[in-house]
């Protein structure tokens, strides 16, 4: 045994050394890849909302404008964080910011970061102790202030009512009014519409659930993005030169020759007009439909009447059967308009046949049955079988004119809807049907910005209410504070015991 040769190591020094690096190298490799492919990730990664109804998800509208940015765009959130509407601004603007690299979001407390919060003080000139909880847009010089208080809509009638003692919210308007922000920001210039006033038109600012025009104003501010005001051209009054939209919202009093004529002066220098007739102004002779006949439009003095397609087929109201196929109602199809108590507009027959003549398209089609009552006594419709014209007939035209020889005009085409009611946009009956998206779709038209014609419509706010009883909340506590970790402990402690034994 003593003359044996020693026995071999397993593994030498060097291949132990040779083993040991290999590992090593192997370690650096894998770390290396994984470097690299978050580092691919960070910048290349596809975002996708599995939820089913978000209240983050970003339009198509949205997107457009956010593909349509040249310009850093800075959202400054001057919001207390404890605020309810705190956790749906910051997630709705984080889906902005992955949309577009030219978004910033910073976010102030006001509460909890006195110094940054007087940085955005005195950039912003914020003097007024109302002015917290404001989401700031900034850029291409231009600032626009969404107040939190204007981000929500109210249910007050339950608490009117008795049902509950506070007011509940019922949408969230971020995304409608974030957006419209932004457009203004990157828009070549301001757009503004103006409602002509003096000859019992409806009121833009009146909230009178009849005659009130108020909401469709808000519609142009908030979701088009078109300030108004109110516009007389009695005297030495004019169309602005800023106007971007003229809006006539049925007259029941006659319009003066001198009136007339700066309307068709404006309209004829490439202008934009939104023209409602009505009912009330049938037998009387308001002036525009001699203007409109040099349009080659025609203003039906009528009532038309479509029983087969009236809501509960009382014949009051008419739900036109067919929309054309404009770009104003294409968006529209699967829907539904309700109108009132409409007047006929069509084209007018033997209309001129000159090269440059207006572009006309008929739209709102009533059905095959329907009557146009032309006998109307005293305000009551007559039916006069002899007189009464039946079948299909349209309420509403588009009118496109985009050369006025001799006149050159930085507004460009000249552009009218005329339609024959204007009862469907008042404020008892905007929300009626889709009403209110083909008001927002004939501002976007009028105008020309073509990315207004997809509405954002404010986002229902559910709330959960979870009812339980004493006893219940009891059973819960205890399940949470010491059901769910004693579980977890207990599954420990017998893996600890099996692997003992």
């Amino acid at each position: 045994m003593e003359n044996d040769p020693a026995e071999k190591l397993s593994f030498s020094a060097l291949r132990r050394w040779g083993v040991g690096l290999n590992v090593i190298l192997t370690v650096a490799v894998v770390l290396a890849l994984v470097a690299m492919v978050n580092y691919l990730a960070i910048r290349h990664y596809q975002r996708l909302d599995v939820t089913d109804q978000s209240q983050s998800r970003l339009s198509d509208r949205t997107r457009d404008v956010l593909r349509a940015l040249t310009n850093e765009v800075k959202v400054t959130v001057y919001f207390d964080s404890t605020d309810v509407l705190y956790a749906r601004v910051t997630a709705l603007l984080k889906e902005y910011k992955y949309s577009s690299p030219k978004i910033e979001v910073e976010l102030v407390d006001y509460t909890r970061d006195p110094a940054a919060a007087k940085v955005v003080k005195s950039r912003y000139k914020l003097t007024q102790m109302s002015d917290r909880n404001l989401v700031i847009f900034d850029g291409n010089g231009r600032t626009r202030f969404i107040n939190g208080s204007e981000m929500s809509d109210y249910d007050v009638e339950s608490m009117m009512a008795g049902k509950t003692n506070e007011v509940q919210r019922t949408h969230f308007k971020g995304e409608l009014l974030f957006t419209s922000a932004l457009y203004s920001i990157i828009a070549s210039r301001p757009l503004k519409a103006y409602f002509l006033r003096g000859h019992g038109e409806h009121a833009p600012e009146s909230t009178d659930q009849g005659p009130g025009y108020s909401k469709f104003s808000a519609i142009l501010r908030d979701e088009s993005n078109i300030p108004f005001e109110k516009l007389s051209l009695l005297g030495a009054g004019v169309v602005p030169a800023d106007c971007s939209l003229l809006i006539i919202a049925g007259p029941t009093d006659p319009i003066p020759a001198d009136e007339l004529e700066k309307i068709q002066r404006y309209l004829e220098q490439g202008g934009r007009a939104l023209i409602l007739f009505n009912y009330f102004s049938v037998g009387k002779k308001i002036g525009l439909e001699k203007l409109l006949a040099a349009w080659d439009v025609a203003v039906g003095d009528n009532l038309v009447v479509d029983v087969e397609n009236s809501p509960g087929r009382s014949g009051k109201g008419v739900v036109p059967s067919d929309l054309g196929g404009h770009a104003l109602v294409r968006s529209l199809k699967k829907s539904r308009l309700y109108l009132l108590m409409p007047r006929s507009i069509s084209r007018l027959k033997g209309g001129s046949s000159r090269a440059d003549a207006p572009k006309i398209e008929e739209l709102l089609f009533t059905g095959p049955n329907s009557i146009v009552v032309t006998d109307i006594r005293k305000g009551v419709p007559q039916s006069n079988p002899a007189l009464d014209q039946r079948g299909a007939v349209p309420l509403m035209v588009a009118v496109e004119n985009g050369s006025i020889p001799g006149v050159t005009t930085e507004r460009g085409t000249s552009r009218l809807a005329v339609v024959g009611d204007s009862f469907f946009l008042q404020n008892d009956a905007i929300e009626s049907a889709a009403n209110r998206d083909f008001a927002a779709n004939l501002a976007g038209w009028l105008v020309d910005q073509h990315v207004l014609l997809r509405g954002l419509a404010p986002r229902p706010i559910k709330t959960y209410k979870l009812t339980m009883t004493p006893a219940q909340l009891l059973a819960v506590r205890w399940l949470l504070l010491l059901g769910m970790p004693g579980g977890v402990l207990l599954t420990g402690l017998l893996v600890w015991l099996r692997r003992r034994s």
